[in-house]
């Protein structure tokens, strides 16, 4: 740390980084230029602009487990607004930057690029980028005008410059190109949220009971139209359209001009009031913001609302009301690389599709924003959908973003807001909204296998423990010139009863039919069993073609047979259609396992699931059917 004192006003000053090479005096606003142990003055820095952001010079926090100390800042304007670069000094002595705008914070260094880069006019949104073999892509280009300087700086700030900047993201770094010096600079880095930063010595200011919690206050100051109240409640805010007269006013300080008149035939009353405060996903959010968007297809235009959310730590984040369907969506701040037209792609593991395309247009607006929004302003969106997920991209000439949506019940918004009115009436499938006859086919394919499971362990018990027994196993030959044509087997014993006892007959006949008389007999009682069958098979060749019906083989089962000692007699009779004898394999089986009503009941038990799938499906059509793109295959 190196002490000097200011030579202007001396004032004391000092130079914390060992790369900070100008200071701006805090009490005079001079710019000094440290020269050795001298400071030189390069004359008066201009002042910031007023804003309410709560970080400040001196403020700490922690970034990947590092702390570090906030010695100076740069503010910067563009078309939609301003944003901060706070100067950051590491307890290890380097040095980095902290983006603040529009509630996000991104942490950068400068960083040596070897390959040459593409000039700022070839640049587009969207476009890919290769920064030393990491891939990037486009998502902003401005130019960016220098407003003023505070602190310790390691390079010289004067106001008024203009530099042209190119933002870019990757799957999880953030890169600026900076084009004021040539080559350009390059800064890379990542995006954190507010909470992981840690940040300590805030802008404190006394909330409603009067507390020292730090928090962002609300600035209140008349429409310079219609004289109406109108209230800014984040540094990020660049305009607020007035409820009373419709004209969208920018915000400069506590200065402000007309920026347009709206001409909005019809005033809409938000469902959700501005004002209104709620907690959504752990988060209190005030309701700052409401527009109307509309886009077409088919020759039809389809509208929607869009709440804007604000948290002081939290920064923004969107409510949208679409046919009485709710989401709950958020900047990304690592997004997708995906091409314009991608019918799918997957992202954190779950595969997005494509559901609508289009040219998105502002048509009412009304409360704060941290853009200059106006009625008129249009961008092209695409909207792919993993319900309850949402991924949307917003395209315009200078600027590519996306936001993650989540579907939300609108009894889970009203209750988080707290408003009594009835919610815009739902009507449809909607893009996102989440399938209920998904977890019900699911539920039900679940049953499904637990009852087939269960079906199948009992048809094993019956089929092995209650095993099945060959009792009696002979190959007879039936012959045409057998007059008596009766046949008798092999006596075999049955120790204990038989629930069923089936007597297979498997025969090699060909082109001819066999009648088949069966009795089993008892021996020592005389007990009798009858069955009739009738085999028949025939084969041929017909215009090359091989052809055959009917069957050699055929079984009967006899049921509930009391243990003995038990032959069978067979009479039979041939046809005539071939006069060769034919051999029967004859084998009786005891408890045989009987597996035709298995088959049956998993068939039935199909039957559930089956219903299942097509109810779910049925509801995904109708879901595709709403899309722009058509319907699209479960």
């Amino acid at each position: 740390m190196k002490r000097a004192t200011c030579p202007s006003c001396g004032a004391p000053v000092l130079f914390r980084a060992a790369t900070s090479i100008y200071v701006v005096c805090d009490f005079c606003r001079s710019t000094l230029l440290r020269r050795g142990e001298d400071l030189k003055n390069l004359g008066r820095m201009a002042d910031l602009l007023e804003d309410t952001s709560r970080l400040q010079i001196a403020s700490q926090g922690t970034f990947r487990g590092r702390h570090f100390l906030v010695v100076g800042r740069i503010q910067l304007h563009y078309d939609a607004g301003f944003w901060n670069e706070w100067h950051i000094l590491f307890d290890d002595g380097r040095s980095a930057w902290l983006a603040e705008a529009a509630g996000e914070y991104i942490v950068s260094a400068q960083v040596e690029v070897r390959q040459p880069l593409p000039a700022f006019a070839d640049l587009a949104p969207e476009m890919a980028v290769n920064i030393d073999g990491r891939r990037f892509t486009v998502t902003d280009l401005e130019t960016a005008r220098c407003i003023a300087g505070e602190g310790e700086l390691p390079f010289r700030v004067a106001a008024g410059y203009e530099v042209n900047t190119v933002d870019l993201r990757s799957a999880d770094r953030f890169a600026t190109i900076d084009y004021s010096e040539t080559p350009p600079l390059v800064f890379v880095g990542q995006p954190v949220s507010f909470a992981d930063l840690k940040l300590e010595n805030l802008k404190a200011v006394a909330g409603p009971s009067g507390d020292a919690v730090p928090q962002v206050g609300a600035r209140v100051f008349a429409c310079p139209h219609c004289a109406s109240p109108l209230q800014i409640h984040s540094p990020a805010i660049q305009s607020i359209a007035c409820d009373a007269c419709g004209s969208i006013v920018g915000v400069d300080n506590e200065n402000v001009k007309l920026l347009m008149r709206a001409a909005q035939a019809l005033r809409e009353t938000p469902w959700l009031p501005l004002g209104s405060q709620g907690r959504l996903q752990g988060v209190d959010w005030l309701v700052i913001g409401f527009l109307r968007r509309s886009t077409s297809s088919a020759g039809q235009d389809y509208v929607w609302s869009e709440y804007l959310l604000f948290n002081a730590q939290d920064g923004f984040a969107w409510l949208i009301e679409d046919q009485g369907h709710w989401n709950f969506a958020r900047t990304l701040a690592n997004p997708p690389s995906v091409s314009r037209g991608q019918a799918k792609f997957k992202y954190e593991g779950k595969e997005f599709k494509l559901f609508n395309s289009g040219q998105a247009e502002v048509t009412y607006v009304v409360g704060e924003f941290y853009w200059r929004v106006s009625v008129g302003e249009s961008c092209a969106v695409d909207d792919y959908v993993c319900p309850p997920l949402m991924l949307s991209r917003e395209v315009t000439a200078k600027e590519a973003s996306w936001s993650r949506a989540e579907y939300l019940a609108a009894a889970e918004v009203g209750a988080a807001f707290q408003i009594k009115a009835s919610p815009p009436q739902q009507t449809g499938v909607y893009a996102n909204q989440p399938n209920p006859l998904t977890e019900t086919h699911r539920r039900t394919c679940r049953l499904f296998w637990q009852f087939a499971l269960a079906a199948t362990i009992v048809q094993m018990a019956f089929a092995f423990i209650f095993a099945s027994q060959l009792v009696l196993r002979q190959q007879m030959v039936l012959s045409p010139q057998n007059d008596e044509a009766t046949l008798t087997s092999q006596e075999f014993v049955l120790e204990r009863r038989a629930r069923a006892l089936l007597v297979r007959h498997a025969t090699d006949v060909s082109n001819n039919w066999l009648s088949l008389d069966t009795t089993l007999i008892e021996k020592n009682r005389g007990d009798a069993y009858h069955g009739e069958q009738e085999v028949s098979h025939y084969e041929g060749v017909d215009e090359g073609e091989s052809w055959s019906e009917g069957s050699r083989s055929d079984e009967m089962v006899f049921k509930d047979v009391p243990p003995g000692t038990y032959y069978l007699v067979v009479e039979y009779e041939l046809g005539t259609d071939n006069a060769m004898a034919v051999v029967d394999k004859l084998e009786v089986v005891r408890n045989p396992a009987a597996w035709s009503n298995f088959v049956l009941l998993l068939v039935f038990l199909a039957i559930f699931p089956l219903v299942s799938r097509w109810r779910r499906n049925a509801l995904e059509a109708r879901r595709w059917s709403e899309s722009d793109l058509g319907t699209k295959d479960d």
